[in-house]
């Protein structure tokens, strides 16, 4: 075989070489790529869906505050008007975090359990202290409003921001929040 056939079978080689590489490199960017907008669009709207549902603790947290103290309205009208505010800034809460649920890890989901069992004992608290509110005076809307306030101090003022701050340092942690 001549030098120049030798020289030319050479070269198709390198260039189909170069080619096949040049090609396999192309498709593996291409998945790569893919995979990396997944991940990206992924990681994406789960901190939209932290960053509105913790959005929706806070507002949440101010509206049990005062659904659980006594400071509402003494008008009947803008006391029904309120309380449905209050239990719908409540409900929306919760709404939004159980449609999410399923982004959340055991110890996020521990966490919240713990929330909602506390708001779900504090409405019946404030329907019970409501129900007995015609018998103001007696042993039992004493024991009503007793017991209210105590769930009221234990969890709204107590447990409620340290739950919120675990949340809270958990989120900026995980997801690099912060940078130091």
């Amino acid at each position: 075989m001549p030098l120049t056939e030798v020289l030319e079978l050479s070269a198709y080689i390198v260039i189909g070489s170069g080619v096949g590489t040049f090609v396999t490199q192309e498709l593996f960017k291409h998945r790569l790529n893919k995979q990396l907008f997944r991940f990206s669009k992924l990681y994406s709207d789960k901190l939209e869906i932290i960053r509105i549902l913790y959005k929706k603790l806070v507002l949440m947290e101010k509206a049990l505050d005062t659904f659980m103290s006594q400071r509402e309205p003494s008008d009947d009208f803008e006391k029904a008007k309120f309380k449905e505010e209050t239990v719908k800034v409540i409900n929306d809460f919760i709404e939004y975090y159980e449609f999410n649920e399923i982004i959340f890890d055991d110890y996020t989901v521990d966490i919240m359990g713990q929330i909602l069992k506390k708001i779900k004992e504090s409405k019946k608290s404030q329907n019970l202290a409501n129900i007995f509110e015609d018998s103001r005076g007696t042993d039992v809307w004493l024991k009503a409003i007793s017991d209210k306030q105590e769930l009221y101090d234990e969890f709204v003022i107590d447990e409620f921001p340290k739950l919120k701050d675990k949340l809270k340092k958990d989120f900026q942690k995980r997801y690099k929040l912060l940078s130091k």
